[in-house]
């Protein structure tokens, strides 16, 4: 009976999270155009780092209560969900040709997560895991990335700007309240998985840290996952990658870097043998055959999806 219900109760967190960042993302990109605020400065800051907010909650939680495991297990697993399924997934449906304007995102995106990685990797090598102060580094590097995307996508913007007229809506304060209310339903679902993923965990007999690097990861991917969906759909096949790229920077930076701030994260053995060696392959399959070809094809998601599938096997087994 009490594991029935530690399942609902997970289940409900996944729900509440998944549909209160979704509406909350509506809701601030509502409220930021009833402000007149720049279309691709939204897109650049609220809609990305909105994606990313089941998984930087998530983490954020199990860092309060003192569980750093999985906080970074959640970061990790979030980026091999993200570049192994999702992309794999993504470019076996279609193959992408990239633009110059896509191919310099993809360049900028694949020199910042080259940059956390190695934060990452001196982190271990050094002191075993994250500190606080690789924490601090890593959200500056957060900062550095936002800044960099802000300033570019406005250059794009005002190039590309066309005269139109656009007239100023008024907002109230039922426009905040229901951001705070669907603030307050995200910090609600964060807080039941946080709570009975490791009941769930231990009623099964299952490390908690493969709940997070597993089950979690791919249910706080989900924003990720409809968002290139959609964007492959509408024949955005560039944004799609785009979107995931800049969601396992933010992953890196972000997440662990908050994660890591709030309460300094060991790693486990697997960490430094498994996950950062898989996250590495799968980061180089996705990016550095796109930047050189100019394209990302049908291939480079076999290696991506079929990579995603081996880790999720060597971790369950």
């Amino acid at each position: 009976m009490a594991v029935a219900y530690y399942i609902f109760m997970f289940v409900l967190g996944f729900v509440l999270l998944i549909c209160g960042s979704s509406l909350f993302v509506d809701s601030a990109v509502s409220l930021a155009n009833k402000l007149h605020l720049p279309e691709v400065l939204i897109g650049a800051t609220i809609v990305s780092i909105g994606t990313t907010l089941p998984e930087s909650l998530f983490s954020t939680m199990a860092s309060v209560h003192g569980l750093p495991d999985m906080a970074l297990g959640n970061a990790l697993g979030s980026i091999l969900c993200n570049t192994g399924f999702i992309a794999g997934f993504m470019l076996m449906l279609r193959p992408i040709h990239l633009e110059k304007k896509a191919l310099g995102n993809i360049m900028s995106g694949a020199f910042f997560l080259g940059a956390a990685f190695v934060v990452y990797l001196t982190g271990g090598m050094t002191v075993g895991g994250l500190s606080r102060v690789s924490g601090i580094i890593l959200l500056l590097m957060c900062l550095l990335y936002i800044g960099s995307t802000v300033r570019n996508a406005v250059i794009q913007e005002e190039q590309e700007r066309t005269a139109q007229s656009e007239e100023r809506q008024s907002f109230g304060a039922s426009d905040v309240l229901r951001i705070v209310l669907e603030a307050v339903v995200l910090y609600i679902g964060a807080n039941f998985l946080v709570e009975f993923g490791p009941k769930l965990a231990r009623s099964f007999g299952v490390p908690e840290v493969i709940i997070s690097l597993t089950f979690v990861a791919l249910g706080t991917s989900l924003p990720e996952f409809v968002t290139s969906l959609v964007a492959l759909k509408k024949k955005h096949s560039a944004l799609s990658l785009g979107n995931i790229i800049g969601a396992d920077i933010l992953n890196f930076v972000l997440v662990g870097g908050l994660s890591a701030v709030i309460c300094p994260i060991p790693y486990l053995d697997s960490v430094m043998g498994m996950e950062l060696p898989f996250i590495f392959f799968l980061l180089f399959v996705l990016c550095f055959p796109s930047i050189v070809r100019q394209k990302a094809g049908r291939i480079q998601g076999c290696l991506l999806l079929g990579g995603y599938v081996i880790y999720l096997i060597l971790t369950i087994s």
